[in-house]
């Protein structure tokens, strides 16, 4: 994709590479932002038995659109995902009941990414399986985050403002600005 400004004193094609964007700010070696660096530090994880009105409670309370569904507390190994929608639908649209099992209407066709992936392998990852959220796994297959395409919309912007930042301080530099700059406030 392409963005294109023209200003009187400068023309500036910027060419945005999503690859390019999310490897600007990386601490790491090898030039890849991992995803552990973009998810929550604190899984908010719910029982499969869980009920509905619990688990909307669960979201509520830690301002979450999404938890990951385990087996049993202290096992985090990974069974599904519960989202906001998923329980506007089943409760809104099917008319279940608030008492509900969790299991019956969580997403069961998980998509993990290791939390040492890079995040535009996760966004690959989430693209060819249709999902908002991907469930971030340790090296022993436990969820340890959960990243969603908010998130990553989050850190683009974040991103996008930096560049333009930068783009703004390299104009002000350019002497040729300066110069018309000066002669535009002797003109008023």
């Amino acid at each position: 994709m392409c963005i294109e400004t023209a200003n009187p004193y400068f023309i500036v094609r910027v060419r945005i590479d999503l690859a390019f964007i999310l490897l600007i700010k990386t601490e790491t070696k090898g030039g890849v932002m991992p995803i552990q660096d973009l998810c929550q530090k604190n899984l908010i994880s719910v029982e499969r038995g869980a009920s509905l009105q619990y688990a909307a409670q669960l979201m509520k309370k830690h301002h979450v659109g999404g938890i990951v569904v385990i087996e049993a507390d202290g096992v985090k190994k990974p069974l599904g995902v519960l989202t906001d929608r998923d329980i506007v639908l089943a409760v809104v649209a099917e008319n279940r009941s608030l008492s509900t099992p969790i299991s019956e209407i969580m997403s069961k066709d998980i998509v993990t990414v290791t939390k040492g992936s890079g995040i535009a392998s996760a966004i690959d990852q989430m693209e060819q399986k249709g999902v908002r959220r991907i469930i971030v796994i340790d090296e022993a297959g436990d969820a340890c985050g959960l990243v969603s395409s908010d998130d990553i919309l989050q850190l683009l912007a974040r991103e996008m403002y930096g560049l333009g930042k930068l783009v703004e301080k390299q104009v002000a530099n350019e002497p040729s600005y300066k110069t018309n700059k000066k002669e535009i406030s002797l003109l008023l």
